[in-house]
């Protein structure tokens, strides 16, 4: 199976993906995989399957690490961290979207 991506919001989401693993510098397994669907638009069996697994992986992480910020940000209202909350709840979001968008693909088929 391969599924070509039409949902703007989806490409942009996956390519966000990318370029975060393009300014940290990674290049394993998951940094690939996100530069190639970025670069072909399109996902098959095998990215499918990763790109899931690295999403509920790093969603359960990004989940934890929010939770520990509002607890610190809660506990320390001078620090000016508010804003990297944020950007990681809108993170959040684009994992669930994306997640949400691979699981229709997987009922397609």
């Amino acid at each position: 199976m391969e599924h070509k991506i039409e949902d703007e919001k989806v490409a942009k989401i996956i390519q966000n993906i990318a370029e975060d693993f393009r300014y940290s510098g990674e290049y394993e397994k998951y940094a690939q995989l996100f530069y190639a669907v970025d670069a072909t638009g399109t996902i098959n069996d095998k990215a499918y399957e990763d790109m899931m697994e690295y999403l509920q992986t790093s969603l359960q992480e990004l989940r934890k690490d929010l939770n520990w910020r509002k607890e610190f940000l809660g506990e320390n209202p001078q620090v000016e961290e508010q804003r990297l909350t944020e950007t990681m709840k809108t993170i959040e979001q684009e994992y669930l979207t994306l997640i949400d968008y691979l699981e229709k693909i997987k009922a397609e088929r």
